[in-house]
């Protein structure tokens, strides 16, 4: 890597001192908030000499990986801190609460762990959060985009995937977010980024089983009974694998409206769901005969990975040309409840979803199907 110190003219006459720095054919600057004035007198060359040595000591600083070491806030700016330091006390934060379930924890530590990747690779380990602007989320995402590689094999790292990008970008923001909230962080820059600065949006697709797919699946064979039962309750219930394969009978509880399941801490979420049971979900329950309510409804179920194997075959002798997963359950019963009129609020509520926006994704799903409706409509009014 090259470091080079150079300035650029101002109008007001002034030099804007900054750091070039070139490697491996990228190259990005460092302004350092440190001005050369016109002027020959002796005290204004001898204030530009000390300007410029302020500026040879922390190129000689970049070269070496060093960062400015935080200082105490004063005139009530806000208190200086190191951006790594604070992603770690971010995270033990997160810790100390227990708001978040276990996977969403990792995404923090992956996030994370790119971020400081991130900043390794431009030699500022040590960079203060005052130095998090536009450019520096605009180099970031393309960083993220164009030159990381996921090394969780050490033998053949990839590029991201659009997709993981993005899953970035929302973490980064939501940690940039927390930044403004706790005072050590002016603005959050992602919020003045246009969007061709930031990682694009990816087209969402979600496979679902339609109603005729569905009585497909019902009437197909298999030698796992157990598991085409418990994928066809979820479908009708929109649990994942993780909560019907620990699901227990004393889930299952009469109410004056009917029977419900309720599940006090979700195996992913941890969030609680109430799910009221349809005729149609309770014909895939298996008979319950003296089992206690401690015991498992659906017990001796498959490994995930069994179980899917299962449904593939399923799909195939069904002439179902969608690729299964158990978690195509899930996606069934959401756009299905959808699709038959259930609103948003009430489906994610069904689903534990944290935020409504997550559920927004299984109508936008059936939009064309929608449209296509409104337009038979039109022409069976002759309108089309």
């Amino acid at each position: 890597m090259t470091v080079e110190l150079r300035s650029r003219l101002l109008k007001n006459g002034n030099k804007t001192l900054y750091l070039d720095f070139y490697e491996n054919g990228k190259r990005w600057y460092e302004y350092l908030d440190l001005y050369i004035v016109p002027g020959n007198t002796p005290s204004i060359k001898k204030e530009n000499e000390g300007t410029m040595n302020k500026a040879i000591a922390i190129k000689a600083k970049r070269i070496l990986g060093i960062e400015d070491e935080p200082e105490p806030a004063v005139n009530g700016e806000l208190p200086k801190r190191v951006f790594a330091d604070w992603l770690d006390g971010y995270y033990k934060r997160l810790v100390d609460e227990d708001r978040l379930s276990d996977s969403s924890l990792e995404n923090v530590v992956s996030c994370i762990k790119v971020v400081k990747s991130y900043l390794s690779f431009r030699h500022r380990p040590r960079m203060l959060m005052k130095k998090i602007d536009k450019k520096f989320l605009v180099d970031f995402f393309d960083y993220l985009q164009h030159t990381y590689k996921n090394t969780n094999s050490p033998e053949n790292p990839k590029p991201l995937s659009p997709r993981t990008c993005l899953a970035y970008q929302h973490q980064l923001t939501k940690i940039l977010n927390d930044a403004v909230m706790s005072g050590v962080l002016y603005a959050n820059p992602f919020y003045s980024l246009n969007e061709l600065e930031k990682v694009a949006e990816v087209p969402t697709t979600r496979d679902y089983l339609t109603k005729e797919e569905l009585e497909l699946m019902a009437m197909a064979e298999t030698k796992n009974q157990l598991a085409k039962q418990a994928f066809m309750f979820a479908c009708f219930t929109g649990l994942r694998y993780s909560d019907i394969s620990s699901l227990m009978w004393g889930n299952i509880q009469h109410t004056s409206l009917g029977q419900e399941i309720v599940i006090d801490s979700m195996q992913k979420t941890k969030h609680s769901v109430r799910i009221p049971l349809s005729n149609i979900a309770l014909s895939w329950l298996p008979e319950r005969g003296n089992n206690a309510a401690s015991q498992k409804v659906f017990a001796g179920l498959t490994s995930l990975c069994q179980t899917n194997v299962v449904l593939k075959k399923m799909a195939a002798f069904a002439g179902i040309n969608k690729t299964l997963s158990f978690h195509v359950a899930r996606h069934t019963f959401a756009t299905n409840a959808i699709a038959a009129g259930g609103d948003l609020y009430t489906v994610c509520k069904l689903l534990g979803h944290k935020d409504i926006q997550t559920t927004q994704i299984y109508a936008d799903v059936i939009m064309p199907t929608r449209i296509d409706a409104v337009n038979r409509l039109s022409d069976f009014f002759g309108q089309g």
